[in-house]
C-alpha cells in the first residue's frame, strides 16, 4: 500500500536513506528457507519476526547508502538476534536490537515513555525509527470478546512524516506482517490512528 497525503497542502518528508521493505513472512519456496534451519523454525519465527524484519530494513537501508551488500538472510539474522539474547517470551528486546545493529556499524538508542512528536524529532534528524505499535494500527478497537486492543506489541519502521500548514498529520511507515494483507510499504498512518496504537517505546538509528 502506498502512502497517500491527507490533503492537497500536505507535504511528505522521508529520511534520505533507501530503506527497503521486507515482510516477516517466509518464502517457503526458497530451498534455503531464507536462512532458517527447518520449516518448523521458519513457521515458528515468521509470526514473531517483526523486530528482525524491521531491523533488517534499517540495517540494509544504511548499507545501501554506503554501497555495501545487504546483511545476511532473514533467518540467519533471527538466529543471531536470539543467540545474543535480544528475544524473550514477551518478544524482541529493544536494547537487544540496538546492540545487534551495532554489529553492523549502525548506532542507535532505545526510547521509552515518549509521544508521537518524539518520533518526529528523530525523523527530522534523518534517523529512521523502529516503533512499537498495535498491529495494523488497530489500537483502541475492540476484539470479538469486547476487550480493547492495547497499544504496542508489534514493531514497524517509521521512515517519514507528513505535515500540513505546520501541523503533523501522520507518519510514513513500512509495516511488516505474517499476513499478506497487512504487509504495507510506505503506508501513511494518520496521527490519531498512530497515537492510539503507539506504546510510547521506539528505537532510533543513525550512522
Amino acid at each position: 500500500m502506498q502512502a497517500m497525503q491527507p490533503n492537497e497542502s500536505a507535504q511528505t518528508f522521508l529520511v534520505s536513506y533507501p530503506i527497503p521493505f521486507y515482510t516477516q513472512m517466509v518464502d517457503f519456496a526458497d530451498e534455503h528457507l531464507q536462512g532458517f534451519r527447518s520449516k518448523e523454525d521458519a513457521e515458528h519465527w515468521q509470526v514473531r519476526g517483526c523486530g528482525i524484519a524491521s531491523l533488517k530494513m534499517v540495517i540494509d537501508g544504511f548499507r545501501r547508502h554506503c554501497g555495501e551488500p545487504p546483511s545476511e538472510a532473514y533467518g540467519e539474522l533471527v538466529y543471531r538476534g536470539a543467540a545474543s539474547g535480544a528475544h524473550c517470551d514477551k518478544g524482541w528486546i529493544h536494547q537487544g536490537l540496538v546492540e545487534l545493529a551495532a554489529g553492523y556499524r549502525v548506532r542507535g538508542k532505545s526510547i521509552r515513555r515518549s509521544g508521537a512528536r518524539d518520533v518526529l524529532a528523530e525523523l527530522e534528524q534523518n534517523r529512521p525509527c523502529i516503533v512499537s505499535v498495535t498491529a495494523g494500527f488497530n489500537g483502541g478497537k475492540r476484539k470479538p470478546d469486547g476487550a480493547l486492543l492495547a497499544p504496542g506489541g508489534h514493531l514497524i519502521v517509521a521512515l517519514g512524516y507528513v505535515m500540513a500548514d505546520g501541523e503533523l498529520q501522520g507518519f510514513i511507515v513500512h509495516h511488516p506482517s505474517s499476513y499478506a494483507a497487512y504487509n504495507w510499504e510506505r503506508h501513511f498512518v494518520r496521527l490519531d490512528d498512530f497515537e492510539r496504537s503507539f506504546s510510547g517505546a521506539f528505537l532510533s538509528f543513525w550512522l
